[in-house]
């Protein structure tokens, strides 16, 4: 009983429906084409009545959402009369029949139209095109709408012809509309292309580019917003080129095809839907990746491993061209009276290039920087090839030296930076192998200048020097001209690095032959004194170094500071200073302070062990928050104390 009052009252419904529909499209009838009364008579004008437009006429014109309309209104009238029993007589029941057999021939006229207007969707060249489009969207969403109407009844109690699925059959005609188009996609001529492959997904890849611009630019305006029509289309037309690239990539692939396989996953495909009007109104996350990872990752791997090899072979064969070269006697070629290092600009072209591309293959920076460890192994093999050179006797051993020193140094700065390249563990062999090799450069053009400095270093901090300290520092620096003049053929950088080695290792003698204590500055006019010959000597030791191209300013405030120390007499304000030295330099250690205290001859042993324990103290508290730009200024850590 309860079924039977609610179908009643849904065909009370249909009933005032139907109503509502008529005089509706009675009013927009008579509103379009004028009011039709055959009995009212015009005696002063004898006009004809206009003509109501058939189906057919209104068909033809593509009033589909009117037309649609039309169909529903007659259906709601056919299956209230049936519903109602109407057709209980013979006549009655063939007349039904026969308006049922005509509503379905109307409609099949319709969805006919409809559904040929919707297969050209993408050909629109003009607004009455459009227009068209937009009436015939209308029509299936109103039968969407009709088809929600019945949703929820049972089979017996709807119409037979319900639900008709309108949507449905739209969503699927587009589908194959979309693989109609991309099956017949054309290549162009004018562009050459090196393999079948290539040609399939090129072509594949511009009919997809410019079917979504043509949707974007002309049929997304016959849609309402909320049918989000450019995503649809944008997920038929992945899902059809993502199918393909899995057909080829089930394959056993080429080194070249893996790679434009690669290009097109991770750089070209992503670059279409991102580029111009598409990136506003398509959502690229919403779409599955184009191959799933389980076929992804072959080919990533098949890529590495081809790159690495690649990368290996490349700087290997640097290496080689350098090494034959040396074997042979041969000099580093001189640009403007300087050597050039083209070794340096030949080895980080390769490497860039070979890691920048692995990134734009891969789409991923921590998965490209698998290949970096080629470098590792190449710095290995040039460390033994930088060995070899330095334990040789050839002429030009020096010679390539100052041009590997060169190359070190700008392979140095290229990882530091770009250290976003490396992995950690990598990056930090890398820069430890360089450095080796920098030293051990340095050493190599230093190691002759501290032999024959050696003695006149000794007069550093000795009587000699109290009496005329200018005149041991003017000495030193004579002496060091002759190392310095070697320097003339090597680039700026190179030469600037080495000679702020100098430099340093110059101030760290000066300072550790002080500490050893040759004399007692007894009182406070001499240790007044001698703070000012240290001054005037870092004066001058800056000055020569600075010209001759040491680029460490850093170093001049050394000399000074110690002086200062020696100027003070009161403890505590020694213990004041001492706080001033260990922020600045936090390589201080107390061997270097008890040391250089001990010149002082008027300070008291009590004295001396109350400053040392103080400055333990705040060594501790200071080490806490120490500034990492002062470590990168080391000095007394290799001012060596016995």
């Amino acid at each position: 009983m309860k079924e039977d009052r609610v179908q009643n009252l849904f065909f009370s419904f249909l009933r005032i429906q139907y109503h509502e529909r008529f005089f509706s499209s009675s009013e927009k009838m008579t509103k379009k084409f004028g009011k039709l009364n055959i009995f009212k008579k015009h005696p002063k004008e004898n006009k004809p009545a206009p003509e109501v437009p058939t189906f057919k006429q209104n068909l033809q014109a593509g009033r589909f959402a009117y037309v649609g309309k039309q169909l529903i209104t007659r259906e709601d009238r056919l299956f209230e009369l049936k519903q109602d029993g109407i057709g209980s007589k013979m006549k009655l029941v063939e007349e039904e029949e026969d308006s049922e057999a005509r509503l379905a021939k109307d409609y099949e006229d319709w969805m006919e139209s409809v559904m040929r207007t919707l297969e050209n969707s993408l050909d629109l060249q003009s607004p009455e095109e459009q227009e068209l489009l937009k009436e015939a969207v209308q029509a299936i969403l109103q039968e969407e709408k009709q088809d929600m109407r019945w949703k929820g009844f049972q089979e017996e109690v709807r119409p037979s012809w319900r639900p008709r699925r309108c949507k449905q059959n739209h969503e699927a005609l587009l589908e194959r509309l979309v693989q109609r188009r991309m099956d017949e996609a054309q290549s162009d001529s004018n562009v050459e292309m090196q393999s079948s492959l290539q040609q399939s997904i090129i072509c594949n890849a511009k009919r997809l580019k410019e079917d979504l611009l043509k949707v974007v630019t002309w049929v997304s305006s016959c849609y309402p917003e909320q049918e989000n029509v450019c995503q649809f289309y944008a997920t038929l037309y992945h899902n059809i080129f993502s199918a393909r690239l899995r057909e080829v990539a089930e394959y056993t692939l080429c080194d070249e095809d893996c790679v434009l396989l690669l290009l097109w996953v991770n750089q070209d495909y992503p670059n279409i839907l991102n580029s111009g009007k598409l990136k506003d109104v398509i959502d690229h996350t919403k779409l599955d990746p184009l191959l799933p990872e389980e076929m992804i990752a072959p080919l990533e791997q098949q890529f590495l491993i081809t790159k690495e090899m690649e990368l290996s072979t490349c700087l290997h064969k640097i290496l080689d061209r350098e090494e034959t070269a040396w074997k042979e006697g041969e000099l580093p070629q001189l640009r403007d009276q300087v050597y050039c290092c083209n070794q340096a600009i030949d080895i980080i072209e390769c490497f860039h290039e070979h890691v920048v591309c692995a990134q734009r293959m891969l789409g991923n920076e921590a998965k490209a920087q698998r290949i970096t460890c080629q470098m590792r192994h190449f710095l290995t093999d040039y460390k033994t090839f930088h060995d070899k050179v330095m334990s040789s006797r050839q002429t030009n051993t020096e010679a390539v030296l100052m041009v590997n020193l060169s190359c070190l140094i700008q392979c140095r700065d290229y990882i530091t930076k770009n250290a976003h390249l490396f992995a950690d563990d990598i990056k930090t062999d890398c820069l430890s192998l360089l450095a080796t090799m920098t030293e051990s450069s340095h050493c190599y053009f230093t190691s002759n200048m501290h032999r024959e400095l050696k003695d006149l270093y000794r007069k550093v901090g000795s009587s000699d020097w109290l009496k005329d300290s200018e005149g041991v520092c003017e000495e030193l620096l004579a002496k060091l001209d002759r190392h310095i003049e070697k320097f003339i053929n090597w680039d700026k950088m190179c030469c600037q690095e080495l000679l702020g080695g100098m430099h340093k290792e110059f101030l760290v003698e000066y300072v550790r032959k002080m500490m050893k204590q040759k004399i007692k500055l007894s009182d406070e006019a001499q240790q007044q004194m001698a703070a000012s010959s240290l001054c005037m000597n870092s004066e001058r030791i800056q000055t020569y170094f600075t010209a001759a191209g040491s680029n460490l300013d850093w170093l001049k405030d050394i000399l000074p500071n110690l002086a200062g120390l020696l100027k003070l007499q009161d403890p505590d304000s020694i213990k004041l200073e001492l706080v001033t030295l260990m922020q600045l330099y936090p390589d201080l250690r107390k061997c270097h302070i008890s040391a250089w205290l001990r010149l002082k001859g008027n300070l008291s042993p009590s004295d001396l062990k109350m400053i040392l324990k103080s400055f333990s103290c705040s060594q501790n508290q200071i080490s806490e928050t120490q500034d990492s730009l002062q470590f990168s200024r080391s000095f007394f850590s290799i001012v060596r104390i016995k």
